[in-house]
């Protein structure tokens, strides 16, 4: 069977997630590759925007539509005494020195570049990445400096998408990983209150593709742009129950009289 079918059955089926266990782990390995991908299509489709709107609208908004503005010690300064907001059509810039906003109160907007008191912070739908200033070592965080770093990465924009995607697939990569080796622990506890025979390698493989419904559930309301509430809850919910139900799906093991 290949990937894609796979994917498709571990939709839905429990009993064929069952029978995904006595694969080999290369097919698995993969497997959780191609979910790292299909997760990161939102954030792809998002950066994506916000980079082309950065370097074909950035220098004018710099200059003309933004306060100026610089990071000093690690703590914006600018001219504006109150937060200032400029949108386009694919970009909502924000520029606060006050502290008045928060991360938190910018989390549901889309493509949302905002420079606080004390961080940078992105928003892309219901996923929000914060950054305090002493990460941007080396970067002149100011008005000017912007412009200039704008102008000279022009040029080279596609080995910049590149870079950023490949950094992002492999941290996406390494956290898919980690959920599936401790749902892999989750499995062995459900076998011993089901009363299944499971290793660990078996029960490795079934949280492997007890993940993909949930990845794709939260990669589609991504792409809508819609707020999922207690979202981590809900993913780790879907997970268990599907990893129960695959687990429920293993014949019971049989006592010796």
């Amino acid at each position: 069977m290949n990937i894609f079918k796979q994917f498709w059955k571990s939709l839905y089926s429990p009993k064929d997630i069952a029978r995904f266990r006595f694969q080999g782990i290369g097919k698995t390995i993969l497997f959780l590759f191609f979910l790292a991908i299909i997760s990161l299509i939102p954030v792809i489709i998002q950066v994506t925007q916000l980079g082309n709107t950065l370097f074909t609208q950035g220098e004018q908004l710099l200059q003309n539509e933004l306060p100026a503005f610089e990071v000093v010690n690690n703590s914006l300064k600018a001219a504006n005494d109150e937060p200032v907001t400029v949108r386009t059509a694919d970009l909502t810039i924000v520029i606060d020195d006050t502290g008045s906003i928060e991360a938190d109160d910018l989390r549901g907007n889309t493509n949302t570049l905002a420079l606080l008191q004390q961080e940078a912070v992105f928003t892309f739908g219901p996923q929000i990445q914060q950054y305090p200033y002493s990460t941007f070592t080396g970067i002149k965080l100011s008005t000017d400096g912007l412009t200039q770093l704008l102008s000279s990465l022009e040029g080279a924009k596609g080995i910049l998408y590149f870079f950023i995607f490949f950094v992002m697939y492999v941290i996406s990569t390494g956290f898919l990983f980690i959920k599936v080796l401790v749902f892999s622990m989750i499995g062995l506890l459900f076998a011993k209150i089901l009363e299944r025979k499971l290793s660990y390698r078996h029960s490795f493989r079934i949280a492997a593709y007890s993940v993909a419904l949930p990845t794709l559930f939260f990669t589609v309301f991504s792409l809508i742009g819609s707020t999922i509430p207690a979202a981590n809850l809900v993913n780790w919910l879907v997970t268990s129950i599907m990893i129960y139900l695959s687990v429920k799906e293993i014949p019971i093991k049989k006592l010796n009289k």
